[in-house]
């Protein structure tokens, strides 16, 4: 089986198992990996039924960025092993979470570095920018066997996790990364399913006197 044979397979099989997961997509933004050969795919996945066994929010998950192992060379990375793909949710659809995503997703392979749950991610402030950067969490609005990938796409003893894109404003982010991603994160995040959509601004997670 050839490489681009298998690389097909292995981005159809995430597909299926996706759509099993959150039902049929509404849309796929289709891009490439830095290297111009490697498909990637952002999916987005509708709200459900807004109850309580329902989603009242969109899903969108990277397809592809997991096709290769993320090059470990420069820090900071995590276990080479573990592959990734990432996730986010919102209230609306918009463009611009798409094309986050596919930056994010080429990021490790064009910086020879890594990402993994806990990491931090300044960006260049613009006008119109929501967050000061990001934060890369377990995703919270799924059950624990989501992670990781629960099939055999090809990869041998290698493992696919899935990890959330979290929107940090500049106070946040500063503590983020004076804490360290996992201790913020336990320390004023996790529980917190409800109001944390990358697409809606939202007050400092902070209290006053942190």
């Amino acid at each position: 089986m050839t490489t681009e044979r298998l690389g097909y397979t292995a981005y159809q099989a995430r597909t299926q198992w996706y759509m099993n997961h959150w039902g049929p997509a509404a849309f796929v933004r289709e891009a490439l990996m830095e290297d111009g050969c490697t498909k990637l795919g952002v999916m987005a996945f509708p709200p459900v039924a807004r109850n309580r066994e329902g989603r009242s929010w969109w899903t969108f998950a990277t397809n592809g960025m997991s096709e290769r192992r993320m090059p470990c060379v420069e820090d900071p990375h995590g276990d080479p092993s573990h592959r990734l793909e990432l996730v986010t949710y919102a209230r609306a659809a918009a463009d611009w979470i798409s094309e986050l995503l596919i930056e994010m997703a080429r990021y490790p392979f064009e910086h020879r570095s890594g990402l993994t749950v806990g990491h931090t991610m300044p960006v260049t402030p613009k006008p119109g920018n929501l967050w000061a950067g990001y934060l890369l969490l377990f995703p919270r609005l799924e059950p624990k066997e989501f992670n990781p990938l629960g099939i055999e796409v090809g990869i041998g003893s290698d493992w696919v996790f899935f990890a959330e894109v979290m929107g940090l404003k500049a106070d946040e982010l500063q503590l983020a990364i004076e804490f360290g991603g996992p201790q913020f994160a336990s320390k004023f995040v996790n529980g917190r399913a409800a109001g944390l959509t990358i697409d809606v601004d939202r007050s400092s997670l902070l209290p006053a006197d942190a």
